[in-house]
């Protein structure tokens, strides 16, 4: 099928010049960078609305600057962006766009490269969320529960969590995503039966977690006498007609459509319990930052591009150093789930083996991202950053402005992350003894937030959504398709009969054969 990207950019001859240069650069520490350029953080930070990037603690700098914009160039990204953005065919697996750029309302084709009649549709989809929250609004609940799993929950429950402090909200809102019964009996712990609304969010409608978990929810509303529990439904689908024939009312069916990829939808519908909980002003000014984050990445030059500039960097750690992780430490309680966000959105997108073409891909692998909130991540992980015989770059994450009034704690926990991203870079050569040197010399970025608001959190989140995409274009790989995951649903399922006391077909491993008649 055709697509719009370049196959493996980083074979080409500018992959390969860039290759060269970075690891000349690799053999300087980060610190004579900065004797180089005492301008420096002037010259490798940029603003993009309410955030702040500096990335004057890597290894970015003039020499990588070029070659790396000769790769975009090689790569196709202006294309690649266009396409994005325009409604091409961008996940070919699947024949589809990746509109999620459309859904906040960032230059919607009217029709996109497949067909689809997209900003008719996303203005048909924002109209129909608009009258589900007035409905739901006129009612007497006191409680949401969210139903769903991955992109169909992280996104929600990583915002409805950054902003619960300073933003008022209407409900006792939480998540439901895995099937574990622990995790339903601690969904509904507290929660008047009557009194909770239950949004059952999958795409596709037959999401195994969200019904699993929907069936529980109506159980538990009808054991407690709530006789019509549908009625206290609401869906989110690109599948409504599923939906509706389940028994959900049409009044209460908000969808989207197919061309929005899951963990790329929060933008969409999926958002519907930010836009219950905290109003739909809220929920606009969140699409308003990403939307500002979408101006910059299809505008600004590579050299002035933090998308870019990040994808480029994050690249050249994973190939020309090695670096098979990289971690996020957001300094803000309130991003405590940042990081499962961008697992799903980063792994998942670019957790690929074979590029655009089904041929072996061949360069480095998206490192995995881990991290923790500081000072909490200090007293865990931090020993491994600072003396490992290992490392890998960091993106610290810090909010100027907190929405507490406990400003000396603020100012401790700000210097805290300053003093961290500074040891890593310069190290300790006095101890009194070996166990007390660190090597410094180790990349971060940092990222500086006005404050963590709607539209700041919006813009970063897209940040790292292009980020993403970006760094599928350096692969030269399909980031939308999640083909790995599809394999394990179906074996799960063909595990149904015989956990349940079935025999368990030919074919399988001795492993999962001992391991169901140890758990029988």
């Amino acid at each position: 099928m055709t697509h719009a990207f370049v196959k493996q950019p980083h074979r080409s001859l500018a992959g390969q010049k860039l290759a060269e240069v970075a690891s000349a650069v690799a053999e300087r520490p980060i610190m004579a960078l900065f004797a180089d350029d005492p301008q420096r953080f002037a010259a490798c930070s940029l603003r993009v609305g309410p955030l702040l990037f500096d990335f004057s603690k890597t290894h970015y700098c003039a020499a990588i600057r070029d070659a790396g914009g000769a790769l975009w160039q090689a790569a196709g990204w202006r294309a690649a962006a266009d396409a994005l953005i325009g409604g091409g065919i961008v996940n070919p697996t699947e024949g589809r766009p990746a509109l999620h750029t459309a859904t906040r309302g960032f230059r919607a084709p009217a029709v996109a490269a497949n067909g689809d009649r997209i900003a008719e549709d996303v203005a048909s989809a924002d109209a129909k969320m608009a009258a589900v929250v007035q409905n739901v609004h006129a009612g007497d609940y006191t409680a949401i529960i969210h139903i769903g799993i991955g992109g169909s929950v992280l996104g929600p429950a990583v915002i409805a969590d950054a902003l619960r402090l300073g933003t008022p909200g209407r409900y006792d809102l939480r998540f439901l995503s895995n099937i574990d019964g622990h995790a339903f009996e601690q969904a509904i712990a507290g929660l008047d039966p009557a009194r909770t609304l239950l949004i059952a969010c999958s795409k596709t409608w037959t999401t195994l977690e969200m019904q699993t978990n929907l069936a529980q929810a109506l159980a538990w509303k009808q054991a407690a006498g709530v006789a019509t529990p549908y009625a206290d439904v609401v869906a989110v689908t690109a599948r409504p007609d599923l939906a509706q024939a389940q028994g959900v009312s049409p009044e209460r069916i908000a969808h989207f459509g197919a061309w929005v990829g899951g963990r790329y939808s929060l933008w969409s519908a999926v958002g519907l319990p930010v836009a219950l909980h905290y109003g739909l002003p809220v929920f606009e000014a969140l699409r308003a930052g990403a939307r500002e984050m979408d101006a910059h990445m299809a505008d600004a030059l590579p050299e002035a591009n933090a998308v870019l500039i990040s994808a480029l960097m994050g690249f050249l750690y994973a190939g020309v150093w090695g670096r098979a992780t990289r971690a996020v430490m957001p300094y803000d309680q309130r991003l405590n789930l940042l990081v499962p966000f961008l697992q799903q959105l980063e792994l998942e997108s670019d957790g690929k083996r074979v590029d655009h073409d089904g041929d072996p891909y061949t360069g480095p692998a998206m490192p995995v991202v881990w991290g923790s909130v500081g000072t909490d991540a200090q007293h865990a992980v931090f020993q491994w950053l600072h003396q490992s015989s290992d490392w890998c770059p960091i993106d610290f994450i810090a909010v100027k402005t907190p929405n507490h009034g406990h400003a000396t704690a603020h100012q401790a926990l700000l210097a805290n992350c300053l003093a961290q991203s500074s040891a890593l870079l310069r190290g300790r050569a006095d101890g009194v003894d070996a166990a007390q040197v660190s090597p410094g010399d180790r990349a971060s970025t940092t990222i500086l937030l006005d404050r963590l608001d709607a539209h700041a959190l919006g813009a970063l989140l897209a940040f790292y959504e292009h980020r993403t995409f970006a760094w599928s274009v350096l692969m030269g790989v399909n980031c939308f398709d999640q083909m790995g995951v599809e394999l394990g649903k179906l074996m799960a399922r063909d595990l149904t009969g015989p956990m349940a006391g079935a025999p368990l077909p030919a074919g399988w491993d001795a492993s999962t054969a001992g391991l169901i008649a140890a758990l029988r």
